[in-house]
């Protein structure tokens, strides 16, 4: 029986349709470097990919904002240890908007991301990270290379057109650097309070020899300005006094940090 050409175009089109469904549908996690790569300017890129877009797996990569390469091997960066899990609902993009939810090893729960054009809200967790080298995260941390365990505990946090609301503390505990033998450094927590355009910074020392104390900004347009004043305890001067001179400008015992104009 021949077949007419509408329902011939019809069956076409279903086919067309159907298979582009599948690719859809079938989409690697590796789509989901391009868009991580987009969304934070190229300072996030995800490495060794498992699964679909839509659900996941794969390494995150905090890229040195410096570094130019065409592929993750080549690009200089730090590999957050473990890997990501994520899970992508579908319907959601049906009307333009975003509903994932992701775990990284070390998190206590997963976390889930919410939003759409111009806000992402991204729940309230925490994170502990094994000893992490900080070394290839481009100027200062390419000199000092330092190192030492990480966890991070946030609020509820809303991104909106390149701002940042919300909460977040990160302590980096038993801290070393290569550019000095002693060890560990001490242990820091730095403050992150953001209030739309611009976020506050501030760090202070929880223990350990070397004394930080310091504030600062953040925003898209300005990028990080910060300033702090080191010291070393009377007990460690000496064995201090080469990287004070290292890390900043000598003023008497301080030495003062500054990042950014």
């Amino acid at each position: 029986m021949r077949m007419r050409p509408g329902r011939m175009a019809a069956y076409a089109l279903a086919g067309l349709l159907g298979a582009a469904l599948v690719l859809v549908l079938a989409a690697p996690a590796s789509f989901a470097d391009r868009a991580l790569e987009r969304a934070t300017g190229g300072r996030m890129r995800l490495a060794e990919t498992d699964g679909t877009i839509w659900r996941g797996s794969g390494r995150l990569v905090l890229v040195d904002p410096g570094a130019e390469a065409a592929n993750l091997r080549s690009v200089a960066g730090v590999a957050v240890p473990g890997r990501i899990d994520w899970g992508l609902r579908q319907l959601p993009l049906l009307i333009g908007q975003v509903d994932a939810s992701i775990r990284v090893e070390g998190m206590a729960q997963p976390v889930r991301v919410q939003g759409g054009y111009g806000e992402i809200r991204v729940s309230g967790g925490s994170l502990a990270l094994p000893t992490v080298e900080l070394g290839r995260m481009g100027s200062p941390w390419n000199t000092l290379r330092p190192s030492g365990a990480l966890s991070l505990r946030w609020e509820n946090l809303t991104l909106r057109q390149g701002g940042l609301e919300g909460r977040a503390q990160i302590e980096l505990r038993d801290a070393s650097s290569a550019m000095t033998p002693v060890r560990p450094l001490g242990s820091y927590r730095v403050e992150v309070i953001g209030r739309g355009g611009q976020a506050e910074l501030g760090i202070q020392t929880l223990a350990g020899p070397l004394r930080l104390q310091g504030s600062g900004s953040f925003s898209a347009r300005g990028g990080l300005r910060f300033t702090a004043e080191a010291s070393a305890d009377p007990a460690a001067q000496a064995s201090l006094n080469s990287f004070l001179g290292l890390i900043g400008r000598r003023d008497g015992e301080k030495t003062i940090i500054k990042i950014g104009a």
